[in-house]
């Protein structure tokens, strides 16, 4: 007997079959489209949304909101997706291992450089959890050419947002906010955007995102952003606010861990979102590996619970 979390008991024999119901909801929260569910999956839009009625008449709740040419996930629907998600890898995992014998699959991994020491790196464990005899190569690099060579299985680059790649999808776009390390606040104050005159600003890559910044600052819109340290690595930028060494403009995705951590705070809640955005991207012989579906589950999987997460924390602030 197995007990859900709304308290609804339930034998195993009444758990929606893998191949029918969870995969059809896994698909159509993913795509946010049943259509699009319907495609990948190779049958109808109808199969689709029937095995996603079925599914929650199983669960007396509703998984999705209906809206005009998409469906949103509602907070039981987000719930049960990240379970289902990791699920799914687990068994995507195994079957990689039984079919691959004694040699199993090799992974390599194109990976903006940023994403990969702020992001990825620090959560490779729970990857490796998955698939713990697959090898995994992260090739640390900036563009997309060499998804063009066969070495590479699969690709997560840094684009601008809009712009999606060929063979790619979006992974998530970023909100940035000033970020610094704890002391700082404590020796000059940051009480309102203005009060960064008397601090040193550290720029990623170029000053444009502290001019947008405080363009939408109206009392801060006169701070000459010329001033400070530029950098050509976000890592490096982020690890020189963590040591105190000026303020940056962090975001939610790559910031995480710092800001987890208590190695940087938020200066302000005001904040905007970045012009680009971060795709992941599967040559089209690849479609089919495995591996690099196994690989793509636990990644998406990975940034919406951090992203529920976020949600859940601003909430509970405000």
């Amino acid at each position: 007997m197995l007990t859900l979390r709304n308290g609804v008991c339930m034998s195993k024999h009444q758990l929606p079959v893998l191949s029918g119901a969870l995969t059809a909801f896994e698909a159509a929260a993913r795509h946010q489209s049943v259509k699009a569910a319907a495609n990948e999956l190779h049958v109808t839009r109808p199969s689709v949304s029937r095995h996603i009625r079925q599914l929650e008449r199983q669960l007396g709740r509703r998984l999705f909101e209906r809206r005009h040419r998409r469906i949103v996930l509602t907070v039981d629907g987000e719930m049960l997706l990240g379970d289902v998600t990791l699920a799914l890898s687990h068994v995507q995992g195994t079957i990689v291992r039984l079919s691959g014998g004694q040699r199993p699959n090799r992974l390599v991994i194109s990976v903006d450089p940023d994403f990969a020491g702020l992001w990825l790196v620090p959560r490779l464990a729970e990857f490796h959890a998955i698939v713990p005899n697959t090898p995994v190569e992260i090739v640390a690099e900036k563009g997309t050419h060499s998804l063009h060579n066969r070495h590479f299985d699969c690709a997560i680059q840094y684009a601008e947002a809009g712009l999606e790649p060929q063979h790619g999808e979006t992974l998530f776009r970023s909100r940035l906010f000033p970020v610094c390390a704890p002391g700082l606040v404590k020796m000059l104050p940051l009480r309102t955007p203005k009060d960064l005159q008397h601090h040193r600003l550290l720029h990623d890559r170029s000053i444009a995102e502290w001019q947008e910044y405080f363009q939408s600052c109206s009392k801060a819109n006169d701070i000459d952003v010329r001033l400070g340290l530029v950098f050509s690595e976000t890592s490096h930028c982020m690890d020189a606010a963590a040591r105190g060494q000026g303020v940056a403009m962090g975001d939610d995705f790559l910031a995480a861990i710092h800001l987890s951590e208590g190695r940087l705070v938020k200066a302000f809640d005001s904040g905007l979102y970045s012009k680009n955005a971060y795709y992941f991207i599967v040559p089209k012989q690849d479609e089919k590996n495995p591996v690099v579906t196994t690989f793509r589950n636990w990644l998406f999987q990975s940034v919406d619970r951090l992203r529920r997460n976020l949600r859940v924390r601003r909430i509970g602030m405000g």
